[in-house]
């Protein structure tokens, strides 16, 4: 039996029954008016289903499962890459606009992942006229414009 999975397993188990009880208080609502607590009880559902996962395989699964540090080996450094990312997008988003922000940012997330630089440019070319099209065109959402205006 893996102890640390049983344990974390059980723990945020005990959060999720916390969060859907809370949940529950703030009101439900139906499918068709979601109250306030609509959101929260599925999602604290779902987190319940996973951490009971959790706890099976812990139980049913071998000794010595991975730790955390064993998956970054050597990764460090993009993972740094991609936070610096993400808070450049963040600080120069109102500036330069959405388009331009988020091509630029998928464009480096897709790079390290290994992608060809044509590839990548590519896929974030898509990418970001996609979520363009779904939420400014057809939700109507507002996005930072930039100084090229669009």
């Amino acid at each position: 039996m893996n102890r640390r999975d049983f344990v974390s397993g059980l723990c945020w188990l005990g959060v999720s029954l916390f969060v859907g009880m809370e949940a529950l208080e703030l009101g439900f609502g139906k499918f068709p008016s979601p109250g306030p607590g609509f959101v929260l009880f599925w999602a604290s559902l779902v987190f319940g289903i996973l951490s009971i996962a959790l706890v099976v395989r812990a139980v049913m699964g071998k000794e010595g499962s991975v730790l955390l540090s064993e998956l970054f080996k050597g990764k460090w450094l993009k993972a740094l890459i991609a936070i610096a990312a993400l808070f450049i997008y963040i600080l120069f988003l109102d500036q330069a606009g959405f388009l331009l922000m988020t091509f630029g940012f998928l464009f480096v997330l897709f790079a390290l992942g290994g992608i060809k630089p044509l590839q990548s440019a590519g896929s974030a070319l898509v990418s970001t006229l996609v979520a363009y099209g779904i939420f400014h065109v057809a939700l109507q959402l507002q996005f930072p414009r930039g100084p090229l205006g669009w």
